[in-house]
């Protein structure tokens, strides 16, 4: 038996909800900006994934704050350090790193640094004010593109301008290509899946499927 309904059954946090627990396991964009002031701050979202390669570009939702969707629309800090600097680093959050980057999903006050308050090093970027996160194997520095209003969300994209690979990570040439990297070599580095609100999910079965007209490196 199949329960089918329509969308407009639902309230906006009931949809949240049924979105957020359905599709699973997401990526994780661990987004670091700083404030006019130069205060830094990390947040992490799981409404995240690729853009495009050509020109690279990286896409994440950001919600509300206290992701209150069908109230009064209060910005998160990193919505407003964005839109004032239009800078942001994502760093890809290794599982090492989970226990902190959870803490920096914690709602401090404006001008507190989740940096500070996780215990996490900055490290500087290159052509970006905002710092990335000293020990995340990739950091992404990125200059935004655009960002489009979507309810009680924004869609923020970001180019691609300036990338750091842990060496721990990094492979080299590979065939016919060069700086390809692997992030499951080391269990440590392997990135995190987010699920529902509490729970994550870790990679360890991994599984070969060949495509018998390939690629398949």
């Amino acid at each position: 038996m199949t329960i089918s309904l329509s969308a407009a059954d639902f309230q906006p946090t009931e949809m949240y909800f049924l979105l957020r627990d359905s599709v699973v396991p997401r990526p994780i964009a661990w987004v670091s900006t700083v404030s006019p002031d130069g205060v830094s701050n990390l947040a992490p979202f799981s409404f995240f994934n690729v853009v495009s390669p050509s020109p690279p570009m990286l896409g994440f939702s950001c919600g509300p704050r206290g992701d209150n969707h069908g109230g009064a629309w209060i910005p998160k800090d990193t919505y407003v350090n964005i839109v004032a600097t239009r800078e942001f680093v994502v760093n890809i959050v290794p599982e090492h790193l989970m226990d902190e980057m959870v803490r920096t999903a914690a709602d401090l006050a404006p001008g507190d640094s989740e940096f500070r308050d996780a215990g996490l090093e900055e490290a500087p970027s290159t052509v970006v004010r905002p710092p990335r996160v000293a020990r995340a194997p990739i950091a992404y520095e990125c200059r935004l593109h655009d960002i489009l209003d979507v309810g009680a969300n924004r869609w923020i994209t970001g180019s691609v301008e300036h990338v750091h690979i842990d060496e721990s990570v990094y492979v080299g040439r590979r065939g016919e290509q060069d700086h390809r990297i692997d992030l499951l070599e080391h269990v440590g580095n392997r990135p995190l899946g987010r699920l529902g609100r509490a729970f994550y999910v870790r990679l360890r079965e991994i599984e070969a499927r060949l495509r018998r007209d390939g690629p398949n490196g």
